[in-house]
């Protein structure tokens, strides 16, 4: 039996850049809204993103290059389990002190309202403060809007921490696309590169952006940003890219 006997219909519910459907020898440009089936053959330009929908699944690209969705569909996605590992540094247990994915914790959770903040880095702390709260509480369409709104007051780490937190929020509504534009502006080294490699890494595995995975994986180990079962979900991450340890 063919594979076009299996092909289910999918919506492109987000389309960024040139993305195109093959049809025959042509490609045809592909907008919001269109609908495809899980047996064509999809094309990005580089810098494009899309996203389709059909049913409970949902299939993410972010990479350029040439791609059949039904071998996606089978292959299936792994983001939840690490954005579960990493929901520590969001939205950490209360007094908690350790060392985390490279970010000591009195940067992170209830140490928060611990640092002296001025102007309008005060703002952003108490907004982060109420984000980490909301995340715990798994409302996190909330703790996503709450931690955007500390990123555009906050400077520095705590920008970093902030546009970090509102990704990971992101990641777990499963706004994958939304969550990858915000941890490709951050910067690849400081205090936060180390988790955004990790969600970054497995944000861009799921979508099929490998080469940027291996990048960033490998620039944060070689930085020395991740130890411990971080530094053993990196190099697990690495291996599933295909690339040895």
């Amino acid at each position: 039996m063919g594979i076009s006997a299996w092909a289910i219909p999918l919506t492109a519910t987000w389309v960024e850049g040139k993305v195109e459907k093959q049809k025959g020898s042509s490609w045809l440009a592909l907008m919001e809204g269109d609908i495809v089936d899980s047996a064509d053959t999809i094309r990005l330009a580089k810098g494009a993103l899309v996203e389709f929908t059909g049913g409970k699944q949902k299939l993410v690209l972010s990479a350029p290059g040439s791609f059949v969705l039904d071998s996606l569909a089978k292959a299936g996605q792994k983001t939840t389990g690490t954005v579960d590992k990493l929901s520590k540094l969001v939205a950490p247990s209360k007094g908690g002190q350790d060392a985390v994915g490279g970010v000591r914790g009195d940067l992170i959770g209830a140490g928060v309202d611990k640092v002296s903040w001025a102007g309008d880095d005060e703002d952003a702390a108490t907004l982060i403060a109420n984000a980490q709260a909301l995340a715990q509480d798994k409302k996190y369409t909330e703790s996503a809007d709450a931690f955007g709104k500390a990123a555009l007051t906050a400077n520095g780490d705590l920008r970093d921490q902030a546009s970090y937190g509102q990704a990971w929020s992101l990641a777990a509504l499963g706004s994958s696309l939304r969550a990858i534009k915000i941890l490709r502006t951050m910067p690849a080294s400081g205090t936060w590169s180390g988790p955004r490699a990790l969600l970054l890494a497995r944000l861009d595995l799921d979508s099929e952006a490998n080469d940027e995975a291996v990048e960033v994986l490998q620039a944060a180990i070689s930085s020395g940003s991740l130890a411990g079962e971080d530094l053993d979900l990196a190099r697990s991450m690495l291996q599933e890219a295909g690339v040895a340890k």
